[in-house]
């Protein structure tokens, strides 16, 4: 009996095939919260997603901006304000103990979006 279920499961995997080297080469998961909150920029969504894939790597970030922003095709200042952007919505913090090493970026734990008030941005209390 164990071993027919031992089998089942096997050929159901076997069923799964995955073709693409894009998907093979790696992913990131990314939260719904971010991919929909709409007063992030593009820019700000997409350095979330590279600073999720430089944790998910090692459990922690340690990314220097220059190689952030190379990877993201754009320059480190405008790199630096898709960090702010981040910062102040309160998606990540940013931690430098010393400025002879890299930033430290901390993903933090967000249940709730922001919503745009006078130019500044607010947490909402969603009604239930």
């Amino acid at each position: 009996m164990e071993q027919l279920s031992a089998n089942l499961l096997q050929s159901r995997v076997d069923r799964v095939v995955i073709q693409s080297e894009m998907l093979r080469s790696g992913f990131a998961a990314f939260p719904y919260l971010v991919m929909r909150d709409k007063t992030l920029s593009i820019g700000a969504r997409m350095t979330y997603a590279f600073l999720l894939m430089y944790a998910w790597q090692e459990g922690s970030c340690f990314a220097g901006q220059k190689k952030l922003a190379e990877e993201l095709g754009v320059s480190e200042r405008q790199l630096q304000r898709y960090v702010y952007e981040l910062r102040d919505t309160k998606y990540i913090e940013v931690e430098r103990k010393d400025k002879r090493y890299n930033n430290t970026y901390i993903i933090l734990d967000r249940k709730k979006p922001f919503k745009l008030k006078s130019g500044r941005a607010k947490i909402v209390e969603k009604a239930a």
